[in-house]
């Protein structure tokens, strides 16, 4: 989900002297200075891309809409790593293939894999153990592919950690990032924040990359779903998708700061403007009425305002923006200029809404869910009421299954992927090993942190935040 706040960039960047990236459209809101400071953002934001040829990322011509989803398209075997920053001893693969959105049309997508130095030790002939990893927000566009990302967007935080412990991380870009244009020149929207459509990606992208690599991803070997924010939200959603779709091989699913209904958590920011967490998703308003579009073109856009339609469309699109740029290209947006007041209770954007939600229905588990008690991007307050109405459901529909959450005390909302990973990481480890699952029922446990008063932590992604300046702090919500 969002990381960041347009109340915290910098007016700095003027005059910070880094080349201008791409072209801007004529925009009628964002004068010279504005223009200045997303151009100069936008300029840093790729050069930490591993790549600036997206060639890769260009809809095969074996693509096909006759496919069915979970197809391969395009295997890139071994990955260049000279520009990543993944740790030695581990390798990559990439790939194109086809998933399927909400109306369940076929779509190419792109992913990549991490491979282990050595793998877990789990059952013979299961082959590599996998954790199938789903990233939280990056960005609705073309360049805002994790996996052409020099740290893969999550860098130690999860899918360098789980591939350093022995398991291959086959994460996807999700449907409309990086690979977004048909082969007919038709553009890919990304459906930001609806766990549903990304669940559909992790799933196809699981097999993929079965397909792509069967003696080493075994069609029946272990498998456990993971994922952060709008990965949280598309994670329990994909254990929802398997109670009538099951994957062999699947032994549970970890879901971190899980979003769950959207549009009922932006709608209570609009009761609760003054808090902090408001802020947060207030300031997302543009990107969730990209993602209506996405999921119904007809709705077009309808919730901007002239403001934010020249901002998206003179301004992000042609830099091909991710979160950094995003935040730039908004800063000196008002609230009231955001998008048109109560746009969010739209037919459209309601029947978004209900597709849109995770949680709140059966599942497969084991499911482990974590979530921060400070958390300002997806406060505790919109995780617990869906965990309650689900073990309300599971106990009086006697479904077989179990649910944990775990809260942190003092936690944000990446510092509370660290600071649990004692508890996910062994986690994942029994459940790919085979070690007894949690009994069925549900379970709600706290966790006290010591010296929490005395930990740096920030609602920004990258751990390393606390080395820049203040005015340059912006740079880490990649």
């Amino acid at each position: 989900m969002l990381s960041h706040f347009r109340f915290l960039l910098p007016i700095a960047l003027i005059g910070a002297g880094a080349s201008i990236a791409a072209s801007v459209g004529t925009s009628s809101t964002c004068d010279a200075s504005c223009l200045e400071i997303v151009q100069n953002g936008n300029a840093w934001e790729i050069d930490q891309h591993a790549s600036r040829d997206f060639a890769f990322y260009e809809a095969p011509s074996n693509f096909s809409s006759k496919l069915s989803p979970g197809s391969i398209l395009t295997v890139e075997p071994v990955t260049e790593l000279a520009n990543y920053s993944v740790p030695s001893g581990l390798t990559m693969s990439r790939f194109i293939y086809t998933t399927n959105d909400l109306n369940g049309t076929t779509l190419p997508a792109s992913a990549y894999i991490l491979w282990p130095y050595t793998p877990l030790a789990t059952g013979k002939n299961q082959g590599y153990p996998m954790v199938a990893w789903a990233h939280g927000t990056s960005g609705v566009l073309r360049g805002c592919a994790p996996s052409n990302y020099r740290s893969l967007q999550y860098h130690f935080q999860a899918p360098f950690a789980l591939a350093l412990q022995g398991m291959v991380v086959v994460a996807p870009d999700y449907a409309g990032l990086g690979v977004d244009t048909l082969p007919n020149g038709q553009k890919i929207g990304h459906p930001w924040l609806t766990g549903p459509a990304q669940a559909n990606d992790l799933a196809n992208a699981i097999l993929a990359a079965r397909e792509a690599f069967p003696s080493i991803l075994k069609a029946n070997g272990p498998f456990v779903t993971m994922g952060h924010s709008q990965g949280g939200g598309a994670t329990w959603a994909f254990a929802e998708k398997l109670v009538k779709e099951p994957i062999a091989g699947y032994k549970g699913t970890v879901a971190i700061a899980p979003t769950t209904r959207i549009i009922d958590h932006l709608k209570d920011a609009f009761s609760n403007i003054t808090e902090p967490w408001a802020q947060v998703i207030i300031s997302g308003q543009p990107k969730l009425i990209a993602a209506v579009t996405a999921a119904f073109p007809e709705y077009n856009y309808s919730g901007l305002t002239p403001t934010s339609y020249d901002r998206w469309f003179n301004v992000l699109e042609p830099l091909d923006g991710c979160l950094p740029t995003d935040t730039l290209a908004f800063t000196n947006v008002t609230t009231d200029e955001l998008a048109i007041a109560n746009w969010y209770d739209a037919p459209t954007v309601q029947e978004f809404a209900k597709l849109a939600e995770s949680g709140r229905k059966q599942f497969k588990g084991p499911l482990l869910i974590v979530s921060g008690e400070a958390d300002i991007v997806v406060p505790l307050d919109t995780v617990e009421p869906a965990v309650d109405d689900t073990c309300a459901m599971l106990k009086q529909e006697h479904w077989n299954e179990s649910l944990e959450l775990i809260t942190y005390s003092a936690m944000d909302h990446f510092p509370s992927i660290q600071a649990s990973q004692m508890k996910w990481l062994p986690w994942i480890k029994d459940r790919l090993t085979g070690a007894p699952a949690p009994k069925a029922g549900c379970v709600k446990n706290g966790v006290n942190g010591f010296r929490t008063e005395d930990t740096f932590q920030t609602a920004f992604p990258n751990f390393l935040e606390g080395w820049a300046s203040v005015e340059e702090s912006w740079k880490y919500g990649l």
